[in-house]
């Protein structure tokens, strides 16, 4: 992974760098930033390091919008557990809140629901980890490819893909915090610059574990003519 030149790589263009950050503000229309990060992922797969242009306008949207169903479907049964667990709490809060009264926290959240919470968040947690592997095998290949579980839990657990994911997450929450005092924009800021650079490195670290896997599986059939022979 080249982390020199990824975490230099949003600042390479100013004026791309600010039409990122604006759209990043924006609901929905976030969908292009989004979408633009991962290309700017796949590119970085190819050692391709310049940023691309903006351009393309309806695949970037396309690619952002279903880098975000995938989160959803990989967050999904977090949400589901949670859901089941916590709505029984939910449901015996409810007429106290009615009433205008402070529910009894103490007694609705049971050992039982606390568990199930408890589940939730730590499949949440996996999601979390495991989601950016599952979109590099979206942008390298097609939307279905996001589901090959074996391959993204694999590739997942390599050592390379650990560091890249954890840098992003620690530079993801430094830029957070500097830049979170500027109302709007800062979050937006934040999100985009950690998106080029985590992505980018995620993405490098991704291309690294699959060459190795690729020369294994082309070496396999040329053992088994020899042995035919």
């Amino acid at each position: 992974m080249d982390f020199e030149t990824n975490f230099k790589k949003p600042f390479t263009d100013v004026k791309k760098l600010l039409i990122g950050i604006l759209l990043s503000i924006f609901p929905v229309i976030n969908f292009f930033s989004m979408g633009y990060m991962l290309e700017t992922a796949k590119r970085a797969m190819k050692k391709e390091q310049a940023l691309p242009e903006w351009d393309n306008w309806g695949d970037l949207f396309v690619k952002g919008l279903l880098s975000i169903v995938i989160e959803a479907l990989y967050f999904m049964p977090a949400l589901i557990l949670g859901a089941v667990f916590l709505w029984p709490a939910m449901k015996t809060s409810i007429p106290s809140l009615i009433a205008g009264q402070i529910p009894d926290i103490a007694g609705v959240l049971t050992t039982t629901a606390l568990s199930g919470m408890a589940a939730g968040g730590i499949l949440a947690l996996i999601a979390l980890y495991i989601t950016p592997s599952a979109i590099m095998h979206f942008i390298r290949g097609k939307f279905g490819d996001a589901f090959s579980l074996g391959s993204v839990f694999r590739k997942a657990f390599k050592s390379q893909y650990a560091m890249a994911w954890l840098l992003f997450i620690l530079y993801s929450m430094l830029l957070g915090a500097l830049l979170n005092f500027i109302p709007y924009v800062g979050s937006a800021a934040a999100s985009f610059i950690a998106g080029i650079t985590g992505l980018s490195l995620i993405a490098e670290a991704f291309a690294g574990i699959e060459m190795p896997e690729k020369k294994t599986a082309e070496a396999k059939p040329k053992k088994a003519v020899k042995k035919r022979k």
